[in-house]
């Protein structure tokens, strides 16, 4: 009996392991449906892009102080979270230090390999390329599921050269020169948005006040395509 019911797991184990590609395949597909258009609701907000590239740099920054610690973070449109924070002040240092290397020209500092952006990368990567080994298995007549197989093999080497090319030319700006560092406080969980997990994130979270002095800055391209003021 015990023999029966490992084998009856082993097999399933299997058969999961075997279906994977396609299922996870099959979920990027419906990431087409979502991500290219928050890419370009977020290339046509200059804003959110500048405060994307002011909160990696200050990530870099205080990663490069400390290597090898682990810190998350995301941006808004009046600024952006540090996750994993110690302090208000070494957050406050680190992004003026930030600030002050992307406007001497280190526009490397905006760019990290660990951004959210990887994950959009992956997954448009894997849609794209499941699509096309479907349509070349069928047209060819070769072994789909190898051909898909290959395609997620080949998504996940060249997710992160596609994140850092979305993260320099879509989702980041690092001309800095009309932005302002405000105040650093701690984050309020319901800014958050995660419930009792956002209580205890709360904890290790700063939040840092962006503000932009440039007047072109606040144009948002619609999904319309209309740019508004």
């Amino acid at each position: 009996m015990a023999l029966l019911f490992v084998l009856f797991v082993a097999f399933f184990v299997i058969l999961f392991l075997f279906l994977l590609p396609i299922l996870f395949s099959l979920q990027a597909v419906g990431s087409l449906f979502v991500y290219p258009r928050q890419l370009k609701a977020m290339f046509g907000n200059r804003i959110l892009r500048r405060n994307h590239a002011l909160e990696h740099a200050t990530i870099v920054v205080m990663m490069e102080r400390e290597p090898g610690r682990k810190m998350n973070g995301f941006s808004t449109d009046d600024g952006f979270f540090v996750q994993g924070a110690r302090s208000l002040e070494e957050v406050e240092s680190a992004g003026r230090e930030a600030l002050r290397r992307l406007r001497a020209g280190e526009k490397t500092l905006a760019i990290h390999r660990n951004c959210g952006t990887t994950i959009v990368a992956v997954n448009l990567l894997t849609a794209v390329l499941f699509i096309g080994a479907l349509a070349l298995g069928l047209y060819m007549n070769w072994p789909i599921y190898l051909l898909i197989l290959g395609s997620v093999a080949l998504a996940l080497m060249l997710r992160v050269p596609l994140s850092l090319l979305l993260q320099r030319f879509v989702t980041t700006d690092s001309d800095l020169s009309n932005v302002e560092m405000g105040w650093v406080e701690p984050a309020n969980p319901a800014d958050l948005r995660s419930g009792i997990l956002g209580v205890l994130l709360a904890a290790s979270t700063v939040r840092v006040r962006v503000f932009h002095t440039d007047p072109d800055a606040v144009e948002i391209l619609r999904d319309d395509g209309a740019v508004v003021r």
